[in-house]
């Protein structure tokens, strides 16, 4: 590089150049969900110009036209876009339309830019998605204005005159479809679009065709004041969500925000949810519809609402499809979150009936509450249900049975002693869902008179009577033959007095057993390097108790196998039991189990018919 050249290069300022037709392919394929969005854009930009009309001019009354020409086979279709917004001068065209980006002249012209929907100054660039030319015909209110014409084009250029005739203050733009967008322009598609974007806004919305002229927005679905909301038609609010989500709801949550200027209505879902499934809201952003994706409005544990929302005060993404994460909205989730726990903790005082039904089909919602909050905790615990050795039943109803609550932390533990339990009409509880052992053992913290005490097959195996001495001669042989049958399997064999005396075996297993267990299963159904790594694991666990069977003295087919003295007869019976016990305890078969369950039933056939 020369030194004058180089001289040059310091002291002149370079700019950047801007391709247009880059600058709408980004619109189109990345920034934009659908070209539909451009009714949206349109919409908004006449709706903020009849907004800052409105404060220069306070008993102005505002409205928008639309008008449709449907193409002819020859040509294609033309749509009209009229306000009688505030208008802009020839310069503000120069300004506002031939300047992307530019944002310091806009503050200037919008005294306060949160009372308007656009934020960024990109919007009329979404018409070149669906069309190739923009025709705006303008005029401001401003005194000695007079009217503007502009067309701007899609390769980056645009003309501007000065018209002679007249026109009255406002707006007004024309589009023509371009080949390929001729869906966009059809009656029934902008009739649907303009619904479903303006259908809360204030100002009027009058859409013609060639057969008719209707106003859009003529009934709106309910307004967006809380007060309203609390007070208003409940039928109404909940036919309105279930038009917008298609399904039915148990009830509604009015919603409102000071931070955010936030309000709207929670719907109550009416079936169980995946509390891991995100719930997408449905959000309006000062009346004009933003979305139905919006994920950031709730926290997790509320995934049994929807939403539908309208915010006044919360910043939207560039592609108005979103909302902006900032401290305003975390407010916002914080209120909304109260208004929800508000509602419930009303339910539980004054319509439990109600209450009743919403954890019929929600309690992991509400037990999720309840483990955060402690007031809620309080509110909620007696009405939540838990499964039981002695049936399904309330924490309420149990508390009233017993100031001690046993539990198991895991389903497997309570499917080995539930019908052990049942018999002795003892009340276990079956805490291996999410958060129930949360809940029980958050109860002695909130109810000092409560105690907890955490139940396992073993220790239920403790308790079982034990045999005297002709009884442990009678069953001596029957029991030296089941351990034999059952020590490949690392189970060892019991043989002792419980009930119900129907229950032939119990199969009872330690932690660190089960834990083996598992690996050893998982071994199995893993890939040679995985099933390495797994050996090397179980080399470092010990477990000082194996599985262990324990046969039910009392019940009448071990009293006949001890009484049996052919030794092949009981080592089918002994397998086919483990077996039988291992399912009830609902725990999966290995492929040497299998292989078992499959050679003793053939044995035990083979057996009888030989």
């Amino acid at each position: 590089m020369s030194d004058s050249l180089r001289e040059n290069n310091q002291e002149m300022d370079l700019r950047f150049k801007v391709n247009l037709q880059g600058i709408i392919e980004l619109l189109s394929n990345h920034l934009y969900s659908s070209p539909k969005v451009y009714v949206r854009e349109l919409m908004q930009n006449a709706v903020d110009a009849i907004t800052a009309r409105n404060k220069a001019d306070g008993g102005f009354k505002g409205e928008i036209s639309i008008e449709l020409f449907e193409p002819a086979e020859d040509s294609t279709g033309t749509l009209i876009i009229e306000d009688n917004g505030i208008g802009l001068t020839e310069e503000e065209v120069h300004q506002f339309l031939a300047v992307i980006g530019q944002s310091s002249k806009r503050e200037e012209f919008f005294s306060n830019r949160n009372d308007f929907i656009g934020q960024f100054g990109i919007g009329l660039l979404s018409c070149f998605i669906v069309c190739n030319e923009i025709v705006l015909i303008t005029k401001s209110i401003k005194e000695g204005a007079y009217p503007v014409e502009w067309i701007g084009k899609c390769d980056g250029t645009y003309k501007i005159r000065r018209l002679e005739k007249d026109i009255s203050s406002g707006t007004k733009i024309y589009l023509r479809c371009k080949p390929g967008c001729e869906e966009y322009f059809k009656a029934d598609t902008l009739k649907e679009l303009l619904i479903h974007y303006g259908c809360f806004l204030s100002y009027p919305i009058y859409f013609s065709d060639t057969k008719s002229k209707i106003l859009i927005n003529k009934e709106k679905p309910f307004s967006f004041n809380i007060d309203s909301i609390r007070n208003g038609d409940r039928d109404a609010i909940l036919a309105h969500g279930e038009r917008v989500f298609e399904e039915e709801f148990i009830d509604y949550i009015p919603l409102a925000s000071k931070a955010g200027d936030v309000s709207g209505v929670a719907y109550i879902i009416s079936h169980k949810m995946n509390p891991a499934a995100k719930r997408k809201h449905r959000a309006y952003l000062k009346n004009m519809f933003l979305s139905d994706n919006i994920e950031n409005l709730l926290p997790d544990w509320a995934f049994f609402v929807r939403c539908i929302v309208n915010a006044n005060g919360l910043m939207p993404t560039a592609s108005r499809e979103g909302l902006y994460e900032d401290d305003i909205l975390k407010e916002v989730q914080k209120e909304l979150s109260n208004n929800i726990r508000g509602y419930l903790a009303d339910k539980a005082r004054f319509d439990s009936a109600c209450l009743r039904k919403i954890i019929a089909v929600h309690s992991l919602s509400i037990k999720a509450l309840a483990v955060e909050y402690d007031d809620l905790y309080r509110l909620f615990v007696d009405w939540l249900p838990f499964e039981t050795s002695i049936g399904d039943l309330t924490l309420g109803e149990i508390r009233r049975r017993t100031n001690i609550i046993r539990y198991t932390k895991n389903v497997d533990e309570f499917r080995q002693i539930q019908r052990i339990s049942a018999a002795k009409s003892m009340c276990i509880l079956n805490c291996g869902y999410i958060y129930d052992t949360e809940i029980i053992e958050k109860l002695p913290e909130i109810f000092h008179d409560m105690s907890i005490e955490k139940i396992s097959p073993t220790e239920i195996s403790e308790s079982f009577g034990e045999l005297d001495f002709n009884e442990r001669e009678k069953s001596f042989e029957f029991a030296r033959i089941a351990g034999m049958v059952l020590q490949p399997f690392n189970c060892s064999v019991q043989v002792k007095k419980f009930v119900p005396v129907e229950l032939p075996a119990l199969f009872v297993i330690d932690e660190e057993a089960t834990l083996l267990r598992n690996i050893e299963n998982t071994k199995e159904v893993s890939n040679s390097l995985f099933a390495s790594v797994l050996e090397g694991i179980t080399k470092n666990i010990y477990s000082s108790t194996n599985a262990q069977l324990c046969f039910n003295y009392n019940n009448s087919l071990i009293s006949k196998l001890m009484a049996e003295g052919n030794k092949e007869l009981i080592s089918m019976a002994v397998e086919i039991i483990y077996i039988q016990s291992l399912l009830m305890g609902h725990y999966p078969l290995n492929s040497r189990e299998m292989k078992l369950l499959n050679s003793s039933l053939l044995n035990l056939i083979e057996y009888k018919l030989g």
